[in-house]
């Protein structure tokens, strides 16, 4: 077929391909113009981050739980198609005096029980996300974590953590401090922090 320039100022006549390369620049490009399907499985389509700065603190019993729902450690997204998946990192600086603890991903105060966003089943074991052993009066510890999982639906995800207490009696957990609170320079503050990337399929 002929080229040809219509009254209409419309082009036709033009084969798949045929326009050389370089024509068709950024700017010619609308915003947002390249749909998801057009970037291809493994593209990033959105990424939600929040950062917690300041301190927060919970007395916790043996075997009890701090449903930590606190919108500045919660990422909260909608995924554009409920056959994508979800890429969830981040991690938490927590601080006690002898308190062994376990944390688990929730979503709006429920846990994330998918797989792999927590461990396997063994008998009557807590299946968490990550965790750490004995915490002295004077030190913290880093638990990091990386999930990915469906994204399942296009309903909004308000992704957060649940912190269990593993060991005896009663004690309490800091976030982004440790246990001793005297002010000097062999104190630190810290921060914790959660990310949440929607990934193509």
């Amino acid at each position: 077929m002929a080229i040809a320039i219509n009254g209409s100022g419309t082009i036709t006549g033009v084969s798949v391909g045929g326009l050389p390369d370089g024509i068709v620049d950024t700017d010619m490009l609308a915003a947002a113009a390249v749909t998801a399907p057009k970037r291809g499985s493994g593209s990033i389509l959105q990424v939600v981050s929040t950062t917690k700065t300041a301190t927060a603190s919970q007395s916790i019993g043996a075997g009890s739980v701090w449903p930590y729902n606190d919108a500045s450690l919660r990422a909260t997204i909608t995924a554009s198609n409920a056959s994508n998946f979800f890429r969830i990192t981040g991690q938490i600086v927590t601080g006690s005096n002898g308190l062994s603890v376990s944390a688990m991903l929730a979503d709006d105060g429920s846990a994330v029980t998918t797989t792999g966003a927590r461990g396997d089943a063994s008998g009557s074991t807590n299946r968490s996300l990550c965790g750490t052993n004995y915490v002295d009066n004077e030190g913290v510890v880093t638990m990091s974590f990386h999930v990915y999982i469906s994204c399942a639906d296009t309903n909004e995800h308000k992704f957060h953590f649940t912190f269990w207490h593993n060991g005896g009696g009663t004690n309490t957990l800091y976030i982004n401090r440790p246990n001793s609170a005297t002010d000097s320079t062999g104190r630190g503050r810290y921060i914790s922090n959660i990310t949440v990337e929607e990934i193509a399929a």
